[in-house]
């Protein structure tokens, strides 16, 4: 009986390629927020206390930090399908525009003469209005006809 001449290809191996999980960055995370947030906002008391400052000034110096972080942690955490430099544009058009022309319209319009002569109000205010203007821009950067009409190739 004639061999049977069997012809052995070398069969290419598909080479696996292993996809590597996506590391998680601790600054997407809300917890971390959470707990940097309150830290900050004790060390805040903390600090106000040990200055000397009364009740009504540790309360601002608290809320100011508790607004500024919170706010950068929320938009840091929300996730958007805008790419980082189009998100930016937004953030600080956000708190450039409407977060100081708030806080300009505030101190011009006379509501804020009781505490003009402090400045640890202005300053507090000053961070508040443009963490607010800022959050207000990434909600704005957010909607689809803003989109559309700022920025034609949406891709």
């Amino acid at each position: 009986m004639p061999k049977s001449t069997k012809k052995y290809t070398k069969q290419k191996k598909k080479s696996k390629q292993r996809v590597e999980p996506e590391t998680s960055n601790i600054t997407t995370k809300r917890s971390y927020w959470i707990v940097l947030v309150t830290l900050l906002a004790v060390i805040s008391v903390v600090f106000g206390t040990v200055m000397g400052f009364d009740m009504l000034q540790t309360a601002v110096l608290a809320a100011t930090v508790i607004v500024v972080i919170g706010v950068v942690g929320l938009i840091r955490v929300c996730k958007s399908q805008l790419s980082l430099s189009k998100r930016a544009t937004f953030i600080v058009v956000g708190a450039s525009f409407i977060g100081f022309g708030t806080w300009a319209a505030i101190i011009l319009s006379g509501i804020a003469v009781i505490v003009q002569s402090q400045g640890l109000y202005v300053v507090t205010s000053l961070l508040i209005c443009l963490a607010i203007g800022a959050l207000i821009g990434d909600m704005l950067g957010r909607n689809k006809k803003i989109q559309e009409k700022l920025f034609l190739d949406i891709n």
